[in-house]
């Protein structure tokens, strides 16, 4: 193995070019909602980094597996400095949930998002660490206690149901 100084430098130079991309999709279906970020917004803005420091990734091999509507993809790619040749071998994975035939492609999304966040060290401006799953569970439990009220509380004052007939 070479030096591989000019290649780590130049991803440094990436780091410092896109320090942090904030969630600022909002995701939600039924009771589930939380923040994202979009892999357009994260490929468009490491893509301007990469090439302004002649730096290619690519997948260079990939496993998935599926179990139901999951699909799981563990992908390496390659990162090179395409003035010197010098590389390096990064690896992600990523899921994705599709009832047809998208979910690989849906995990390939994902893991190329992740790869960039994570190769290159970008915040997003949420610390998933800062909620233990206990309490998103507690959370949704709540709200949907919450919305049962709701619905209960939408009776009529006298609690019949009146129906009427057209004539």
């Amino acid at each position: 193995m070479g030096d591989k100084t000019g290649l780590y430098q130049k991803m440094v130079n990436v780091m410092i070019a896109v320090s942090d991309l904030q969630k600022d999709d909002k995701v939600e279906y039924k009771t589930t909602t939380y923040k994202a970020i979009n892999e357009e917004k994260v490929s468009g803005a490491v893509r301007a980094a990469l090439i302004e420091n002649k730096l290619v990734v690519f997948p260079i091999e990939q496993q998935h597996r599926k179990e139901g509507n999951l699909t799981t993809v563990d992908v390496k790619y390659k990162i090179v400095d395409a003035e010197t040749g010098e590389s390096e071998v990064l690896v992600s994975s990523g899921t994705g949930v599709d009832v047809q035939d998208k979910g690989v492609r849906k995990a390939m999304t994902y893991a190329f998002k992740y790869l960039f966040l994570n190769s290159f060290a970008i915040a997003t401006g949420e610390d998933l660490d800062k909620v233990s799953s206990s309490e998103l569970v507690e959370k949704k439990q709540r709200k949907q206690e919450e919305e049962r009220e709701k619905k209960l509380t939408n009776v009529p004052e006298s609690g019949n149901i009146i129906f009427q007939k057209k004539l």
